[in-house]
């Protein structure tokens, strides 16, 4: 009975191990499957990979070209860049230098025109200060000729009274001469006449043939008298015409140079010759 427990307990642990076998192979099996699917994918993974890699290679490739052409398209750019910014800053120097000298000039000319203004300040000032003077002056002249204006005034308006008077004496005067003029002028004549007839007498007895008695030779000898002193009145009477001519002449002379002083107080002070109540 012994024996046969053992048996029938042999017997199982073999099924077991036959079991246990037979399940190892079927892991086995499927783990090689897993492992050659895995193996097979990881192949394909590998040619897939190898295509990437070739395809990333070219890329690789074609961007280290164009990273190689950009880099010498920067370098240029830069190139490019530095020289236009070397121009850019060699205008701009030019420029600062042409306004620095600009600057210059235009410093240059202020400060000569500032020099000229102060220089135009100071004869300005030395001006205003003649001038100034000047007028001073000017104001002591007028207020100098303000008074002998005045004074001239006076004097010239004691003239008119006197010019005034003496006018009316002319008037008069004139009057007088010619009335005497013409007085003389014919007593002139009658005496003229008066001679004519004498010198006509005395030839009348002068004339040969013709008796000379005691009465004719007292009325020649009154004749002669009578004509010596004709002459000497008509003599007499044509320095008189000549003295009133004289007179009369000194009279127009007179009018004139108080219608020279007339004229000079019209010009100057008018107010004088206003007639006044």
């Amino acid at each position: 009975m012994h024996s046969s427990n053992f048996s029938s307990s042999n017997g199982s642990t073999e099924d077991l191990f036959r079991d246990s076998i037979d399940s190892c192979d079927n892991d086995i099996t499927e783990k090689v499957s897993f492992l050659e699917k895995k193996v097979t994918e990881l192949e394909n993974d590998s040619l897939t990979n190898g295509d990437l890699k070739s395809k990333l290679k070219q890329e690789n490739t074609q961007l280290v070209h164009r990273v190689h052409e950009l880099e010498e398209m920067v370098k240029d750019q830069e190139t490019t860049a530095e020289q236009a910014l070397e121009e850019e800053a060699r205008r701009h120097r030019e420029a600062y230098s042409k306004l620095e000298r600009e600057k210059s000039t235009e410093i240059e000319l202020l400060h000569t025109r500032v020099q000229q203004l102060e220089e135009e300040n100071t004869e300005l000032r030395t001006t205003v200060t003649r001038l100034k003077s000047q007028t001073e002056k000017l104001d002591e002249e007028r207020q100098r000729m303000s008074d002998r204006l005045e004074d001239t005034s006076l004097r010239l308006k004691d003239e008119m009274d006197l010019y005034k008077r003496m006018m009316d004496k002319l008037r008069q005067n004139r009057l007088e001469f010619q009335k005497e003029r013409e007085a003389t002028q014919e007593l002139i004549e009658d005496l003229r006449k008066e001679l004519e007839h004498l010198q006509m007498y005395k030839l009348d007895c002068e004339r040969p043939g013709r008796g000379r008695s005691s009465s004719s030779g007292l009325g020649e000898f009154s004749a002669r008298a009578r004509e010596v002193e004709l002459e000497h009145e008509i003599k007499r009477l044509k320095q008189l015409m000549e003295a009133l001519k004289e007179q009369e002449e000194i009279n127009f002379r007179l009018r004139q140079y108080m219608d020279k002083i007339i004229l000079a107080i019209l010009d100057h002070n008018p107010s004088i010759l206003e007639i006044k109540h």
